[in-house]
């Protein structure tokens, strides 16, 4: 059970957007802890008080970052600090998944007695778990050998399995204002012991991950791109290749003949700053001004040659500053 808890916990020890997180009592006591201020832990515990037996995830905006908090089963809490840069979506979105990985685990209440925010209460847990599972009463155990190697059997015909044609990212159909939907693959892609998700992370680091994150039958690729501050043609490359390991489902590719008349743009986000460029520090400000509305974040870190990582986290800490970003088809 304990390692099975602290492989769910790693979902967020290895995230880089998550500065902290706590496993804390129903009365707001940190059992386990991972870098998470002390400080702040008087303030979740008056907020696990005032709201008692009617918490349900929420969230806290805390000057180190956005505190979200949800009961796990009737003992626990889990408490995360995450970046204040990430969007609120996404952090509710990298909350829900780990209590996900937490539904199958099950957690017996806290000892009378433990020391605070220790790591080794890990092991508590393991050996409560233990000896409750000492003491319950087992299932007498039913003896089949018999019915076994007596039943009978009646030939099967096999049939030759037809294997489908392998489809490729090509073969996908997503525009800016597809809607994907979750596929059979999902909730595996998103298991962190699985092939397919070890495979995206090589493939795409964490960025699969979060993309995956904010599908849900409802957002267009368009919404899923402006949530994570993202251009559209990383995201959609994404679901393209999701969609082709049945991660999530999408129309396939139509042909449509074209006359030599018909020409079809392509749809491009620029972002553009209205706001006070005073409020600005550093060199973030340069990257700033070149947000007018009409380039790029590509045409962007062209222009100013720098890497194009560097144009989309300058943007992403300063939005609040009043950047928008601008849709056109060039």
């Amino acid at each position: 059970m304990a390692t099975d808890l602290e492989r769910a916990l790693s979902k967020l020890r290895f995230d880089d957007q998550v500065l902290g997180y706590s496993l804390m009592t129903k009365t707001g006591r940190p059992f386990v802890s991972f870098s998470f201020p002390d400080d702040l832990f008087p303030r979740v515990k008056d907020s696990i008080t005032l709201y008692k037996s009617d918490l349900r995830l929420m969230t806290i905006d805390t000057e180190k970052g956005l505190v979200v908090l949800s009961p796990v089963d009737e003992n626990w809490i889990l408490t995360v600090l995450y970046v204040p840069e990430l969007q609120l979506g996404l952090a509710i979105a990298k909350t829900k998944n780990v209590l996900r990985l937490l539904e199958g685990i099950e957690l017996p209440p806290p000892p009378d007695d433990f020391e605070e925010s220790a790591e080794s209460n890990l092991q508590v847990l393991e050996s409560i778990a233990l000896e409750a599972a000492s003491t319950a009463s087992t299932e007498p155990v039913v003896d089949v050998t018999n019915s076994i190697e007596n039943a009978s059997y009646e030939p099967v015909a096999e049939v030759a399995d037809t294997p489908a044609e392998a489809k490729t990212p090509a073969d996908y159909n997503i525009l800016p204002a597809t809607i994907p939907k979750r596929g059979s693959t999902y909730s595996t892609a998103l298991s962190l012991d699985s092939p397919l998700y070890k495979e995206m992370k090589s493939m795409y680091r964490n960025f699969g991950f979060d993309v995956l994150m904010l599908v849900d039958g409802t957002k267009s690729a368009t919404q899923i791109a402006d949530t994570m501050f993202q251009p559209n043609e990383r995201v959609i490359e994404l679901l393209k290749w999701a969609a082709g390991q049945s991660i999530v489902e999408v129309p396939e590719v139509v042909e449509v003949s074209q006359t030599a008349d018909s020409k079809i743009g392509k749809f491009v986000k620029c972002p553009e700053f209205e706001g006070d460029i005073s409020k600005i520090r550093g060199p973030d400000a340069d990257i700033i001004r070149h947000c007018d509305g009409t380039k790029t974040t590509e045409e962007i870190a062209e222009a100013m040659n720098i890497p194009h990582a560097k144009v989309i986290q300058a943007i992403a800490r300063n939005k609040k500053y009043g950047i928008k970003l601008i849709g056109k088809t060039v």
